[in-house]
Order: structure tokens, then C-alpha cells, then sequence
């Protein structure tokens, strides 16, 4: 979640969380040493911050002093809200709405059916070094799997193969690349893939290219 940029609205911001952390946290059921640390971070934080206030009076140093605090202190105040406040069912909406803090949405927004159709097809990368067998790499970045996250709403893709012109077939549903597919086959063949994304709700995207190899039995 975002914090306020200006010194003075986060001043302003955490302490209204502190204030009412400390009223609420029994209801709230936060554990006194969680509410203790918050506690004693915003004691050792708001003096760094009057005195960077004091223009007359601050040196650089003060200034730079309050810079790594208040780093220090957004760090902590941003796990504290998400543990103990963002998604606390004894937390209602209004009292997050009261310290600024996002309300979560608790029903899911609708997937439009129209949403897979639009995104470009995955990507093939095949690799057909073992015999009999195809490593299928699907997706945005099918050459850095460690780079490759499915588009946002998409469970997986839908693949597809063919020997040869043959007719295309079925081969699977899958959720993670890459997919191994094993070919019971007796001599070399010419092998093409195809895939389409498919979203929770099972709807088809459009097709990719369709990407080829030869596989060696």
C-alpha cells in the first residue's frame, strides 16, 4: 500500500494508526507486543521528525537522521498493516477507511468473457533432444521460465499436436510450463504444436503459431 509522501501527511497518518491501534487493540485481538514495537517505533521516530521540521534550528545531519528513520519505520508499519489490520475481520471498513487504509475487496471482480480472446496466444519453445520425446515451453517468455508468469486470470494453456498434415489432437491442459509430451513412434517425424490460453472459468483464447520439430524414436 502506498504511505504519503509529504513528511507531514505520514506524520499525521502514522499516528492516527498508533492512536487507534492502541484504543482498539483488544478488540482488534493484536498482541500487546506487537502494539508494544509499533509503539515504540513511533517514539523514536516523531522527535527525528519535529526536528528536521525546525528550519531554523536542523542541521543536515538531522535531516538525513529522520530520512533513514522514517524509511526504517514505513518498513515496519507496512508489514504491521497487512498483519494486523489490512485483512483483520474485527477491523470493519470504515474504521480502515478512518486511517486511510485500502479496503480490501472481498468479491472478486467478474473475469469478462471477452478477456482471454484478447490476449496475444503463449509463445512455443520446443525442445526435442530426447528421444520420442518433446518438452513443450509455453507462455509469455517461453525461453526464461523464471521469467514466464501466466497473464493475470489465466489458469493455463490448451495444447495441441499433430504428426506430419495429420489432424490436429488434444494433448493436454496444462498449468505450468513447460509440458513433457512423450510420441509413441517407430521412425522420425515431423511433429508441429500449437496452444491457447484458457481462463478459470475454462474459456479458449486464439490460437499461437504453430511451432514444429523432428522427433527421433
Amino acid at each position: 500500500m502506498p504511505f504519503p509522501k509529504k513528511d507531514d501527511d505520514f506524520f499525521n497518518f502514522q499516528g492516527k494508526v498508533n492512536n487507534d491501534v492502541v484504543i482498539n487493540q483488544v478488540p482488534w485481538n493484536i498482541p500487546p507486543a506487537e502494539v508494544a514495537a509499533l509503539t515504540a517505533r513511533r517514539a523514536a521516530y516523531e522527535p527525528l521528525y519535529h526536528k528536521s521540521q525546525e528550519k531554523e534550528n536542523r542541521t543536515s545531519a538531522d535531516v538525513l537522521r529522520h530520512r533513514q528513520m522514517r524509511k526504517t519505520y514505513e518498513k515496519e508499519l507496512r508489514v504491521f498493516i497487512k498483519a494486523w489490520l489490512m485483512f483483520n475481520p474485527l477491523v470493519s471498513d470504515d474504521q480502515r477507511k478512518e486511517m486511510s487504509i485500502p479496503v480490501w475487496d472481498k468479491e472478486p471482480t467478474p473475469i469478462s468473457p471477452d478477456y482471454v480472446v484478447s490476449l496475444a496466444p503463449p509463445l512455443l519453445l520446443l525442445d526435442w533432444s530426447k528421444q520420442s520425446q518433446v518438452t513443450v515451453h509455453f507462455g509469455v517468455n517461453p525461453s526464461n521460465e523464471k521469467q514466464n508468469a501466466k497473464p493475470v486470470n489465466i489458469s493455463g494453456a490448451k495444447i495441441w499436436y499433430r504428426i506430419e498434415t495429420g489432424p490436429w489432437q488434444f494433448v493436454a491442459d496444462d498449468t505450468n510450463s513447460p509440458y513433457l509430451h512423450n510420441l509413441a513412434i517407430t521412425e522420425p517425424q515431423n511433429v508441429e504444436y500449437r496452444a491457447q490460453w484458457f481462463d478459470k472459468k475454462m474459456r479458449l483464447g486464439v490460437f499461437g503459431k504453430t511451432v514444429g520439430c523432428i522427433v527421433n524414436p
